[in-house]
């Protein structure tokens, strides 16, 4: 709960420094990869909630084969409900915790910094923090405008929107900021690695979005 008190929220702004001083002291990750995708999963659980109809209409303007229609209708009915959004989301959430840690992990100790998988952990949990008002700003917006997730494309809006936004940018900052301090590097370094890493946990939606972009021109 040490990353939890106020002082140490706070202090992600004002002065991060202070809280990752507190990870190379006492590694502690295990409530926060937990109630982030928790947080994370609760957010699509008040997300507008797509209704039959709307899932009717977008099947039957994508798919012309009737069979199909009525199979892709049953699948969206599934993969589409709150429940099944909220574990997935819940599962890709604490999934990425190590994946990303792991990567950080890696380019630190090739940068010749001091660390282990639970100090990467903890670094990549803190730095996360920052995502909670991000998914609190996003469930707003989307019943503002009542967001239809079916609508949703993979383009170049769709991932500043999602993957370089002020708090994913604000997040990668404290991950360099964690790094100068926890793990006995200096700044330059320290910077090297931020934009490695950086570099790194964006390349899977990049590519995503290309092979979608890719996709749709070539059933044009």
């Amino acid at each position: 709960m040490e990353y939890l008190k106020p002082s140490n929220l706070l202090n992600l702004i004002v002065s991060p420094g202070k809280v990752f001083q507190k990870v190379k002291e006492k590694p502690d990750f295990l409530i926060l990869i937990f109630l982030i995708p928790v947080i994370a999963a609760l957010t699509t659980l008040f997300m507008p909630k797509v209704t039959e109809e709307a899932l009717l209409e977008y099947v039957k303007r994508t798919i012309e084969d009737p069979q199909v229609q009525e199979a892709t209708l049953k699948t969206l009915k599934l993969t589409k409900s709150p429940i099944f959004l909220a574990g997935t989301a819940f599962v890709n959430t604490f999934i990425s915790f190590f994946i990303a840690s792991f990567v950080l992990l890696i380019i630190v100790r090739l940068a010749g910094g001091e660390i282990d998988y639970k100090r990467a952990l903890t670094i990549v949990a803190v730095a996360n923090l920052v995502m909670i008002p991000y998914y609190i700003f996003y469930v707003i917006y989307a019943r503002v405008v009542n967001l239809n997730i079916l609508d949703i494309q993979m383009d170049f809006k769709y991932f500043i929107r999602e993957y370089l936004h002020v708090f994913a940018i604000w997040r990668y900052v404290l991950i360099g900021v964690g790094v100068f301090a926890a793990c006995e590097l200096n700044k330059a370094k320290s910077a090297i690695v931020t934009a490695v890493y950086t570099l790194i946990t964006l390349i899977m939606p990049i590519v995503s979005m290309f092979t979608q972009d890719f996709t749709n021109f070539g059933g044009k």
